[in-house]
């Protein structure tokens, strides 16, 4: 984002105008019911609920890229924990919370969701994405877990074997810029 748009966003979450509204809570439901095997007629309910036709639109879209990409997966499982990446340095903390995991070829994969059209989500995001996914759970039980964000509006997913060990400086940058930001809204 650029700083107008980071100073925008900044100050949304710090200093919401209401109680706020998640736009892809029906996308995580519907992945979710998918998962505990329910049926077509039960997920279009999920998917068709939200009165917002865009949000409706947005969300059967990544919804079908999903089941594409993992919708004859047997080992998909949900996951629902949250934790916290400390940036202590710049006084802020980072909530990650995967929303579900698979096992391929005996390696299991966590994977965060992007289903945002805007900003477009590349690599460079997806480094620093994975870089904090694989800090936050390196210590928990799925600390030899590939670290994965799939990127459902293209479908594409990304993963932790494009970090290397510059990508912490760009994470820095962007932590500084967002405590910048904190301090001026």
């Amino acid at each position: 984002m650029d700083d107008y748009q980071l100073l925008a966003e900044v100050d949304n979450k710090l200093n919401p105008k209401g109680k706020g509204h998640q736009f892809h809570r029906t996308l995580r439901e519907a992945i979710y019911a998918h998962i505990d095997g329910a049926d077509t007629n039960e997920i279009d309910s999920i998917l068709n609920s939200p009165s917002r036709e865009a949000e409706q639109k947005y969300n059967k879209a990544a919804f079908s890229n999903f089941l594409k990409r993992f919708g004859s997966n047997k080992t998909l499982e949900k996951v629902d924990k949250t934790a916290i990446y400390p940036m202590p340095i710049h006084d802020i903390e980072i909530s990650v919370n995967p929303w579900f995991s698979t096992l391929e070829n005996g390696q299991l994969h966590l994977h965060v969701v992007w289903a945002t059209s805007k900003p477009d989500f590349a690599q460079r995001w997806a480094n620093l994405g994975c870089l904090v996914l694989s800090e936050t759970f390196k210590t928990s039980q799925y600390g030899n877990a590939k670290f994965c964000i799939m990127d459902l509006t293209k479908p594409k997913r990304f993963s932790d074997k494009t970090i290397t060990d510059r990508t912490r400086i760009p994470l820095e940058n962007v932590a500084a810029s967002i405590a910048r930001c904190a301090k001026q809204v």
